[in-house]
């Protein structure tokens, strides 16, 4: 009986430990949640401009052939893929390896950003080009040379496509795995009204320089969605590991009680069968 309650109050010490570990992970992984979104909403509101200036153009000029806009015959893609440096952030990684699993080919060409699906994608026999690269703290110039890289295959038709595998931010409780194509591009039309407009330089030139400009801002607000929704899957995950501890506590507990009440009972038990004897 003693040792199975020392056992216990041994297991409910190191759970106290674990939730202290997960509620702190939970707070910090809040907390870059909240700076880092903030971060992304400015950049994605500075590749929507950029986006409806390109769309603005295309809606004006609708005969106009940029080599960023036409369908290449090489049906080779070359894919941006997003995932997390570290662990415990619930299915993130899984859920991108999913994505990758569906659409990417052996004979695709792979930039990857972050060191967890790493080894997914080596065991897959997938063609990573880049050398292992941290998805932490990220910066723009960083993305910039790597969007520069897979420009430089798409202007040589080395590829056909370029398309980002990134993990979508729609609330703190709601993100999902995706694969967005970013070239060719595809103008949208949606609140896009036809005006005259008359362009210097050429509208050609202007989308030279303005579509490349362009995908580096998308994919590095790519990349910061992907960053919002991994905080936001390991603050879940560590509140659900926090919660699960504090259940388990709870149910120890219970058990120790139990166990202590038993022998106390049991020593005043022996206690007044020894004082009837005498």
């Amino acid at each position: 009986m003693a040792k199975n309650k020392q056992a216990l109050k041994s297991r409910i010490k190191s759970i106290n430990a674990t939730i202290k570990i997960t509620s702190a992970m939970e707070l910090i992984a809040n907390s870059k949640l909240l700076k880092q979104k903030e971060v992304m909403l400015k950049t994605k509101e500075y590749t929507e401009f950029l986006s409806s200036t390109i769309n603005e153009i295309l809606s004006s000029n609708k005969e106009i052939e940029n080599q960023y806009l036409q369908v290449k015959d090489n049906p080779k893609s070359i894919y941006i893929v997003f995932c997390s440096d570290l662990g415990l952030c619930g299915g993130y990684n899984v859920n991108t390896n999913k994505v990758v699993k569906e659409v990417v080919r052996l004979e695709d060409e792979v930039i990857l950003i972050g060191t967890k699906s790493y080894r997914f994608l080596k065991r897959n026999q997938y063609n990573i080009i880049n050398p292992l690269t941290s998805s932490e703290n990220i910066t723009s110039e960083e993305i910039g040379k790597l969007a520069t890289m897979a420009l430089g295959k798409y202007i040589r038709n080395e590829v056909g496509s370029i398309k980002v595998i990134y993990t979508k931010y729609v609330n703190s409780v709601t993100f999902h795995a995706a694969c967005k194509q970013i070239l060719p591009y595809t103008a949208s039309t949606d609140n896009v009204s036809y005006q005259e407009t008359l362009f210097e330089p050429q509208p050609n030139e202007i989308l030279d320089h303005f579509i490349p400009m362009m995908v580096k801002n998308e994919i590095f607000s790519l990349a910061l969605q992907s960053k919002v929704s991994e905080q936001a899957s390991r603050r879940m995950a560590m509140e659900s590991a926090t919660d699960n501890a504090m259940e388990l506590k709870d149910t120890l507990t219970l058990e120790y009680n139990q166990a202590r009440q038993a022998a106390i009972t049991q020593e005043i038990t022996e206690i007044v069968a020894g004082a009837d004897a005498i």
